[in-house]
């Protein structure tokens, strides 16, 4: 992603979240924009009327995506969803009321269930399966759980991994600059940089909780979160851990899997080494020709010829 931002189910953020949606909903969305409705299998896509002649095609591929990531999550019910494509910057900030960072790509408001996108960005459809996670996660669980977990099963569920976000969890571990899990919950106060490890370490946490508790954890912590156990008893179901214990262990396996040894032998890194190689390979071929044509320049003109080249002077002379 390469950055969703979240309006979350943080207690503070709750009050704040009510007030501010009344007035999105109510007064910015009624603005200068005019939308067209596309509606379809409790799908709702409104575009503006210069994006009309994809609204079809774009709704169709968001309810392949809607339905995926229902299926990741376990089979959850659809829920009735509103998705906003807003086609500028300047459309998403109005729709927003520019309360986001700079780095939102899209944002998920899971008590209205609606979702507003960035249609700037490149990767917009695992935007919106990323916001449709977190709005399939709150039908499911909509109590508090922690920030880590929420964006960490919501990049899960969206295939969020590129190989480029390895080499930044590389850097961080080797700048100790890893992030604790408990504060990546003011993940939106980050600057950019700082953001987007805390988003690639929620689904690091995710992975390794599935780790530990089988291809089934997150369904099963769900399961058990819908239930109404606390996050914390439903991290020791699933894992056997307490929250601090898993916390240490998490971050011995990222230092494990990122540490100096897994940056020498990564298969992942075995493209790079090529490159290089051959980079190594096309700059000392050069230095070898540099070397030869500067002998040559240093010695006789007709001895530092190669050696087909000598034969031809001596041809050329005996027929003079």
């Amino acid at each position: 992603m390469r950055g969703s931002a979240h309006i979350l189910w943080v207690d503070v953020r709750r009050i704040f979240l009510s007030l501010l949606s009344f007035y999105f909903f109510t007064f910015s969305f009624a603005g200068a924009t005019e939308w067209q409705v596309f509606e379809r299998d409790g799908l709702t896509l409104q575009v503006t009327f210069s994006d009309t002649a994809r609204g079809e095609d774009l709704l169709r591929e968001l309810i392949i995506g809607r339905n995926e990531i229902c299926r990741k999550l376990g089979g959850a019910s659809s829920v009735p969803m509103v998705v906003y494509h807003a086609p500028s910057k300047d459309v998403f900030h109005e729709l927003t009321q520019g309360q986001l960072p700079h780095w939102s790509a899209g944002v998920a408001f899971p008590r209205l269930r609606t979702i507003v996108l960035n249609a700037q960005v490149d990767n917009l459809l695992q935007v919106a399966r990323h916001e449709f996670a977190h709005v399939l996660l709150h039908h499911i669980v909509p109590g508090r759980v922690p920030v880590w977990f929420n964006e960490g099963v919501a990049m899960w569920a969206s295939h969020e991994w590129r190989l480029r976000q390895s080499a930044s969890v590389f850097y961080a571990v080797f700048s100790d600059g890893l992030i604790p899990l408990s504060e990546i919950d003011n993940v939106l106060a980050f600057p950019s940089t700082k953001a987007d490890m805390a988003y690639v370490e929620s689904l690091l946490g995710v992975i390794f909780l599935i780790h530990l508790g089988g291809p089934n954890a997150v369904v099963v912590m769900l399961s058990e979160l819908e239930a109404g156990a606390p996050f914390e008893v439903a991290l020791f179901r699933v894992t056997g851990e307490t929250p601090r214990e898993f916390e240490r262990l998490f971050r011995n396996n990222v230092e494990g899997r990122f540490g100096l040894v897994t940056l020498l032998f990564s298969p992942d890194l075995i493209w790079l080494y090529l490159v290089l190689l051959l980079f190594l390979a096309y700059a000392g071929v050069r230095l070898r020709n540099r070397a030869i044509l500067r002998r040559w320049e240093t010695e006789d003109s007709e001895e530092g010829l190669p050696l087909k080249l000598r034969l031809r002077v001596h041809r050329r002379e005996d027929e003079s």
